[in-house]
Parts: C-alpha cells; structure tokens; sequence
C-alpha cells in the first residue's frame, strides 16, 4: 500500500492513508496490514518516565499488556482505577490422582495471585464447584483471602465414588475481577460385582477378583447368600489381595447356617456359622440383612447305636437340643443315624429357614410308666428337657434341670386278711433315682452349647465397630 498524508489546515488534524480524517480525530490512520505501535518498556523503564502525561499510553513488556496513566497510577486499559485488581490462579501440576490403593484423599495447594495498580492488597473470595458424588468430601481450607496467598484443595473419597476424571473449579474474585480456573483429579476405577442371583457358599476371590485396588460387590435387593455347612461362611472374601480396599453395598440376605443338635450326652452343641468372613480393610453398608448362624442346643439323656444286621437299633431315654436358625438339625434322629429308635426318646426340634420363622424350641416331655410285679407296683416318671437352639446370631442354651425322675415310686401292697391290702413305700429308690439324675444333669451341664455364629467375621478394618448386634439388619457378633 502506497503512502499518502492528508492534512487539514481547517481543522488542523492528520490523516495517514486517508485524505478525509474524522473532524473528531487528530490524527487518523488507516491500513489494511499494519498497526499502531506505541513504545514499549519494560516497568522500571516505564517508571523512571518523569511527569507522565494523564493518558500516555504505553506497553509494558514485562506484564505483556498495554498500560494507561490515569493521572495517578499505570494501569491496564481494561481496569478502571488504581484500586482495581488483577487476579490468577496456579496449581502445582494440571492433574492429580487418587489410587484408592494406597490413598483415598489428596491435598492440593492452590496459588492465589493477586496484583494492583496501586499496590495495595485487597481481600479476594473464593469458591468452588465440582463433578464429585456426594460420596466424596471436596472442601477448601479457608475461602477469603487478605490478598495473594495459598488455599489448600482437600479431597476425602472412598470405594463407592464413581471412577474416571472429576474436576473441580476454582473461583476467585476481588472487586469485580473474577477468574475461575480447572483441575482435574483422575480417581482410579474400582472393579465392579453385582451378585443378582441366589448364592450358597460365596467366594469372591474364585470369580476371579484379585483386589489388587479395590473392590465394590452389590448383593442386589432379595438375593440370599446361604452356607451348607456351619464351618463354611456364607460369603467370604476368600483369597483376595489383603491389602484391597472393598466397598460391600448389602440389599439382600447374608445368612451363615445354624449348629446341628449334638448325637450324645455330653458332646458339645455346634456353633452356628458365618455370615460374612472379610480378609481385607471394608466399608460395609447394610441396607438388607447380615445374621450369623445360631448355636445349637444340648442334648440330654443316653442314645447308643447298635448295629443289627442291616439296621442301626438305638436305644435311647432323653431329648435332643434344638437346632440353630436357619436350618439347624434337632439333636438325636433327625440326623439319620438310627433305623429304630428303642426308649423315651424324644428328637430334638429343627430350626426353621427364614429370618421370621423359629429356631429349634427346647424339648420338655415327660413319660409315665407302670409298672407291676406280684406285691411289687409303681410308676417310674422320666422328665427329659433338652437345650433350645439359638435364633440368628444367639448362641443355644443348655437346662437348668436336664433329666428329673419327680413323680417316681415304687411301693410293696400286701394282702392282709382282715385288713385288706396295705402298700408300703420301698426305701432308698428316690435317692438311687436322684442320683442317677444328678449323674445326668451333671454330665449335660459340662457341655457347651453351640456359639452365635459371626454376622461379620474381619481381619481388615471394617467400618461396622465391633460388638454383638441384635437388630433387624445385623445379627450376631462383629470382630476378628
């Protein structure tokens, strides 16, 4: 583009590249491919200007914008006044991670810098919005500021935070300058079970889940976990990497099986079984049922098998204890041991399977026989009461009074002429009789009955406290 100068004698101003400048304007430049460049300093240059003019216009090189005198300050051509602010924000790094291996919080400092025509400092507000579930804690330690300065970025979560990139923005604000600015926190994804189906003996480990980070299982709403047998837990974390963090989140049913009523007199009743059996640190949210087995009662009274060709004869006098819930067997024949059962004997009674039914109740019966041999007569009467079952998460119970012979007699009648028939009591038979009772009784008692099973069993941290729960979502003790 060719050069050419226009000046106006009548309205003594200039135009460059144009031969009508604006009336209003004392120098007018036009161009399609070049600009206006005013002088460039740097601040201490721009400083040591003496008297500047209201209105000089520079470009301070070291601040990389354009600055204007105002008559009492160098400030930005976007500000207004010396009191005006400029603010940043700056971060260590443009991204931060959250393993959930070995933490699950981070602290992020977060720069406020805050500069002033005049100089001065002024209070700064801050605030934040962010992608966080309401499973994570996202807080700033302090949210004003007298000026530049340091905030901490702290960020608690946990297994159940959705994984992947979240992001908080930071805002910060003094006068009416605001600037917002992003981080991002990638958080490490844990690995994902559902359990929608019912289960027996659940081993989290053999579905191929290490928990080399961490874990979140769902037992969905109406599924069961049960145990088929006492010594197995119903659900265990199994072979799992200890050091996993895991998230279980429960809307089902988590039962450990109930003890078995002991065969014999003197054999202790069986504990019931585990509910959860956990190998690593856990939060547990319970929102369905976790009941550990209940133990089983005594058993009370003599039963001895004796093989008879193809049959299994047992003689037996007594009652069985009752079974834990659920599903807990009666003590004596209720566990297929006998073809025939010979004697008062009463089978202790099976424990029920769902979490409102009833465990296996204590026996109480009594037979009465007669009896009659020549003069002799009487009634021989044999109470037997056998040790009830423990409901969910209760241990079984023993009796106070196991075998009791009240009510026995024996007595010789006799003819006499003249007087009719005289019976007369046989000395020493009651306390024969309450000794063979106190044998009983003594030999029941030094058993034990069957234990409540765990609702949880941990080796971890777990954030259930341990204790011994009876409430309608948790049964049973918690502890290692």
């Amino acid at each position: 583009m060719g050069f050419s100068l226009s000046v106006s004698a009548q309205q003594n101003n200039v135009g460059i590249n144009t031969n009508t400048p604006d009336p209003s304007a004392v120098l007018h430049l036009e161009s399609d491919s070049q600009g206006l460049l005013v002088p460039t300093l740097t601040a201490l240059q721009r400083d040591a200007i003496a008297a500047p003019a209201t209105g000089l216009i520079i470009y301070n090189t070291d601040d990389n914008q354009e600055e204007i005198y105002n008559g009492t300050c160098w400030i930005p051509s976007y500000l207004k006044t010396c009191d005006d602010c400029l603010i940043d924000i700056a971060f260590a790094q443009p991204s931060y991670p959250i393993d959930r291996i070995n933490q699950m919080s981070v602290v992020i400092p977060v720069t406020i810098i805050q500069t002033t025509p005049s100089a001065i400092a002024l209070p700064v507000e801050v605030s934040m919005v962010h992608t966080f579930t309401e499973e994570s804690d996202v807080s700033l330690d302090l949210y004003a500021l007298p000026g530049s300065g340091v905030i901490n970025l702290t960020i608690n979560t946990n297994v159940f935070e959705r994984g992947g990139s979240h992001y908080v923005t930071i805002f910060a604000n003094c006068g009416d300058a605001v600037i917002a600015k992003s981080i991002a926190i990638d958080v490490n994804p844990c690995a994902l079970v559902s359990i929608n189906s019912d289960q027996t003996n659940y081993d989290l480990a053999a579905t191929g889940v290490t928990g080399n980070n961490c874990v979140v299982v769902t037992i969905e709403e109406n599924v069961s976990i049960r145990s088929a047998d006492p010594a197995i837990p119903a659900f265990t974390t199994g072979a799992i990497n200890p050091a996993c963090n895991l998230g279980i989140l429960n809307k089902g049913l988590t039962f450990g099986l109930g003890g078995d009523g002991p065969l014999l007199m003197g054999t202790n009743g069986e504990d019931g079984g585990t509910a959860m059996e956990i190998n690593c640190n856990a939060e547990v949210r319970n929102e369905g049922m976790i009941y550990g087995g209940g133990g089983s009662g005594l058993t009370v009274g003599a039963f001895v098998p004796v093989g008879v060709g193809p049959f299994n004869i047992c003689f037996a006098v007594g009652a069985g204890g009752g079974g834990g819930m659920p599903d807990g067997l009666g003590g004596g024949d209720t566990q297929g041991t006998c073809t025939f059962v010979v004697g008062p004997w009463f089978d202790g009674n099976n424990a029920e399977s769902l979490y409102d039914d009833d465990e296996g109740v204590e026996v109480n019966k009594t037979v009465s026989t007669p009896f009659s041999a020549g003069p002799i007569q009487g009634m021989i009467v044999i109470t037997a009461r056998g040790g009830s079952g423990g409901d969910f998460g209760e241990s079984g119970t023993g009796s106070p009074q196991p075998v009791d012979f009240s009510g026995t007699y024996l007595e010789i009648c006799l003819n006499i002429p003249f007087l009719g028939v005289i019976c007369a009591p046989v000395p020493g038979l009651s306390g024969a009789l309450n000794g063979i009772s106190n044998t009983i009784n003594n030999a029941f008692n030094s058993s034990v009955p069957g234990a409540a099973g765990y609702a949880i069993k941990r080796l971890g941290t777990l954030t259930i406290p341990d204790g011994d729960y009876q409430n309608p979502s948790l049964r049973g003790p918690v502890g290692p």
